[in-house]
């Protein structure tokens, strides 16, 4: 793909830029697989396909007569235009979803800082989630054929609030996912993520359960006391044996 065409379809969908991704050890990004980006090119072809199916279907059906005939004098010469109309815009839209489906895979970001995981994917709707490890609830691998035929698989992050949801719904040709869920799209290494996002989620249970809410403040240490202490101290305890051998004489109080 030459730079023209990629630039002119970047300003075209008004792709925004790469995403910025923080500094540090423990930040870790992962990109799908070479292979996810063979096998959008496959759906792309198929999709295709189809439709020259659908247009070359429709054009012998109407010629040969497979459908009523419309009793109007331009029939023919309407449905020539609007056959027409349709392979124009096969035409104009085959290298712009072409586009799409290659440069899909270099505009998909996987994320995974020490607080959070940031997935952002998509050309033409651009979707971007941030999920802090300690809502995350479950982490799993998900594979359909056509991904086992290119050996790569999805990873399902779900957090507090996601719930069941049914096969229909994690297919993946519909691609679409609730607030309570993100998806590591076409990856050859979805063991390492997921015992990598369980280890962050891990160590933020831990820490949240293992230190005290509010810890208690320090008792001061005991100290020696000083000579002025321990004078006063004697001196106190001489007056109060006095007073106590005053009152004695007086017959107040029992020696």
């Amino acid at each position: 793909m030459s730079d023209v065409s990629h630039g002119w379809l970047l300003r075209l969908l008004k792709v925004p830029p790469a995403p910025h991704i923080p500094e540090g050890a423990s930040v870790r990004v992962f990109r799908s697989a070479p292979a996810h980006r063979q096998l959008q090119l496959l759906r792309w072809a198929l999709r295709q396909v189809g439709v020259v199916v659908g247009l070359l279907f429709t054009w012998i059906a109407v010629k040969n007569r497979f459908v009523p005939h419309i009793p109007y004098q331009y029939a023919d010469t309407v449905f020539f235009v609007v056959e027409l109309f349709a392979w124009a815009a096969f035409a104009v839209q085959v290298p712009i979803t072409f586009l799409v489906a290659w440069l899909d895979y270099e505009y998909r970001w996987y994320i995974l800082s020490d607080r959070s995981l940031r997935i952002r994917e998509g050309l033409v709707s651009l979707q971007e989630k941030t999920m802090t490890f300690a809502n995350i609830q479950q982490v799993s691998i998900r594979q359909n054929p056509l991904q086992r035929l290119f050996g790569i698989s999805d990873v399902k992050v779900e957090t507090a609030g996601g719930g069941g949801s049914s096969s229909a719904k994690d297919a993946d040709a519909s691609h679409t996912e609730g607030l309570h869920e993100a998806h590591f799209r076409g990856v050859d290494n979805p063991t390492e993520i997921r015992d990598v996002i369980m280890a962050r989620v891990r160590m933020h249970r831990d820490a949240g359960l293992g230190e005290p809410l509010h810890p208690e403040p320090a008792l001061p240490h005991a100290t020696a006391p000083s000579a002025e202490t321990l004078g006063a101290a004697k001196a106190l305890l001489g007056e109060m044996r006095a007073l106590r051998g005053a009152l004695a004489a007086r017959g107040r109080v029992e020696p």
